[in-house]
């Protein structure tokens, strides 16, 4: 009878190497990127919530086209921001500027009207840009691109001033768009320009997850028009809810605009700013210079220098 071999001892793996390997087979993707954390040859791209009616960009851009204006009044903007662009013009001796969400041009306006004249605008929307083309003279340069590629849609011209506001920055959603923005629009600058990005103060929203913003009342003797923001939170994006009410003589009609939105916090702001080599940065709460308060502030501004 043939000798039977004796089975191989079994290698004894402890649990920790168990954890380890299980750990390697599965594909990790980071909710959120730190600032602390160094570079990294790739980035991550976050996953969009399977959702019906979901809109792109230039879809949501489209649709608000026609009442941005009521749903954001421009003496309002004026009123709020006038004297912040004032101290940014004097501080940074700005005499260009370029909007890279001008949406249908009311800080574009702003600005012309407190003396810069070399201005440029981008935006997703046509529809927007055909607003805008309707406020601004037109010797101004209007541009159509998505956020993330606004910055190389302007040739090879310079600017003491680059915006990004309006809460645009949060459409672009993933790692690698956000870092070709930055690192782009720091090429738009001077020497001495600086960049101002301007969004909701995400940190405190996810954090208390706040799905209900203020009602916007836009009621006139003629019209009777309501507006809301909704969030819905989802694993690492949330979905922004534009709820639109209107008054037809005695029945109200809804709609709602849905998009995907990454809620970029300071962090991770902070992380692609350093990455983009920027000199020098700070953040605000407000328009009128109050300091940024994770748990307080409405608004992240960023103020970063060349």
């Amino acid at each position: 009878m043939a000798d039977r071999k004796k089975p191989k001892p079994k290698k004894r793996v402890s649990s920790n190497q168990s954890a380890r390997k299980r750990a390697k087979s599965k594909k990790r993707v980071p909710a959120r990127v730190s600032a602390k954390k160094k570079a990294r040859s790739a980035y991550f791209s976050r996953n969009v919530p399977q959702i019906e009616n979901l809109l792109s960009e230039i879809e949501y851009g489209e649709s608000i086209a026609e009442y941005f204006d009521i749903l954001y009044p421009e003496e309002v903007l004026t009123r709020v921001q006038a004297a912040f662009y004032e101290m940014i013009i004097k501080k940074y001796n700005v005499k260009s500027a370029c909007d890279l969400a001008c949406r249908t041009g009311q800080t574009l306006k702003l600005l012309h009207k407190l003396g810069i004249k070399k201005l440029a605008g981008v935006d997703v929307s046509p529809a927007m840009i055909a607003r805008c083309k309707k406020k601004l003279p037109k010797s101004i340069p209007l541009f159509i691109n998505d956020v993330y590629l606004a910055p190389m849609s302007v040739g090879e011209l310079k600017y003491d001033l680059v915006i990004c506001t309006k809460d645009s920055l949060p459409m672009v959603l993933d790692d690698e768009a956000l870092l070709n923005f930055f690192a782009q629009a720091r090429e738009l600058l001077t020497d001495k320009g600086v960049l101002i990005v301007e969004m909701w103060n995400y940190e405190k929203i996810w954090r208390n997850k706040e799905r209900f913003m203020p009602v916007m009342d836009r009621c006139t003797k003629k019209d009777s028009r309501l507006f809301f923001l909704e969030n819905d939170f989802h694993q690492e994006l949330l979905v922004r809810n534009l709820i639109h009410l209107d008054k037809n003589k005695h029945e109200w009609t809804l709609r709602a605009l849905s998009i995907p939105a990454r809620p970029v916090t300071r962090n991770e702001v902070e992380f692609f700013v350093k990455e983009a080599q920027f000199s020098k940065w700070g953040f605000l709460g407000s328009y009128g210079g109050g300091p940024y308060v994770p748990h307080e502030s409405m608004y992240t501004i960023l103020i970063a220098t060349k």
